[in-house]
């Protein structure tokens, strides 16, 4: 019967070295396996290179490295170049997570809003991911879904990942205390709506919009003008209504309201009031995107052709030009809504103290046909 070789025989036959465990003898005092084999299963050690390796390849000190790494003006371009060589050969990689340790900051912001789905939100994101880029800062993107719950649920993550600052567009009746109770002395610029005077914000002209839109139907002879509304207590929503039933009140006629709670009752009472024997709406005035695509959805169902109405609606659309006929909108500006409140938050991560700002913005009524007017157009309000 075969025997196997002890491990001396095979420690003899292997000629063997030093093994990885520091033994110098041919067979492993710790572990009795031949020392041979043990430095033919070692792995490889590879070590992460470091400044003062950066420093020592590019004949400088590690300061030099430092400052050059953090975007320092004061490193001559023959340094700066001898530093990005020793970088790209060594594959250098700077530690973030030590740098944001040592001084208090992680290069992150917080963006948080209700969803992406719509062009204002969508193009918003888009030019704050762009501002930070160019800035060096990454951003972290949440949403709330309009639901107060996920909302503290997404500030409390965004507290334990130590962004730098928020950009929030706070779901109906958040306060400032909430805010506060979950991110501290975080800085917070509320986008699109208020948080009241204690906190910065960037902010449509809701009130003006819907009544210059109210207006404009008005004065294309639309006696009834139905307005048609989102259920969320949010203050954009009830300004663009304040302004529709100014409008309304100061021509003499009678705001009537309907409220979208879901498509059935939508239809409903858009129906009724369309279809009345004595006195039918002949305009519709949208809050929102979302009720736009609601009420374009109802219509259809209903078979009531938009060209036999007038409409306009709150917040343009990538679609109106494609829909007969093509919808007229008031746009929000997203890009400088977006970089006024990249450029506030980036001052207040920076350290300044100043009152907070309150910047209102004016839309843009982007004429098409749906209102009645028979060539397109743009004009600012």
């Amino acid at each position: 019967m075969a025997t196997l070789p002890d491990a001396a025989d095979i420690s003899n036959r292997n000629n063997p070295r030093q093994g990885n465990c520091g033994c110098m003898g041919k067979v492993c005092e710790r572990t009795r396996i031949p020392a041979g084999l043990l430095v033919s299963f070692s792995m490889k050690e590879t070590k992460r290179p470091t400044i003062i390796d950066v420093a020592h390849a590019a004949n400088v000190g590690a300061s030099t490295v430092s400052r050059h790494v953090r975007g320092g003006k004061s490193v001559s371009p023959e340094v700066a170049r001898r530093i990005e060589i020793a970088i790209a050969q060594l594959g250098y990689e700077p530690n973030t997570l030590a740098r944001s340790l040592r001084v208090g900051r992680t290069q992150t912001l917080g963006v948080l809003f209700p969803h992406v789905n719509n062009v204002f939100f969508g193009n918003a994101i888009r030019t704050i991911q762009t501002e930070a880029r160019i800035n060096g800062f990454t951003v972290m993107l949440l949403t709330h879904q309009e639901e107060a719950k996920l909302q503290q649920e997404q500030l409390a993550s965004l507290k334990r990942s130590q962004v730098d600052g928020v950009i929030l567009v706070p779901a109906a009746e958040t306060n400032v205390a909430q805010v506060r109770a979950l991110l501290g002395d975080t800085p917070v610029v509320a986008f699109d709506r208020s948080l009241g005077s204690a906190i910065d914000s960037v902010l449509l002209d809701n009130y003006r919009a819907a009544r210059e839109a109210t207006e404009h139907l008005l004065g294309h002879r639309h006696s009834r003008i139905v307005a048609v509304n989102a259920p969320y207590k949010l203050q954009p929503l009830q300004s663009r209504f304040k302004g529709y039933k100014e409008a309304m009140e100061a021509a003499g006629k009678h705001a009537e309201t309907i409220v979208w709670h879901e498509s059935e009752q939508l239809r409903k009472e858009l129906c009724a009031a369309l279809q009345k024997k004595r006195g039918p709406a002949t305009a519709i005035l949208s809050m929102s995107y979302s009720v736009t695509l609601a009420i374009l959805s109802t219509l259809r169902d209903s078979h009531i052709a938009l060209s036999e109405i007038g409409f306009i609606g709150i917040d343009d659309m990538e679609f109106a030009n494609f829909i007969h006929p093509p919808l007229t909108t008031l746009a929000q500006p997203a890009e400088q809504f977006a970089r006024l409140a990249f450029r506030q938050l980036l001052e207040r991560t920076s350290g300044s103290k100043e009152k907070p700002v309150h910047v209102v913005i004016a839309g843009s009524m982007m004429i098409r046909s749906s209102c009645g007017c028979k060539s397109a157009s743009s004009r600012r309000l």
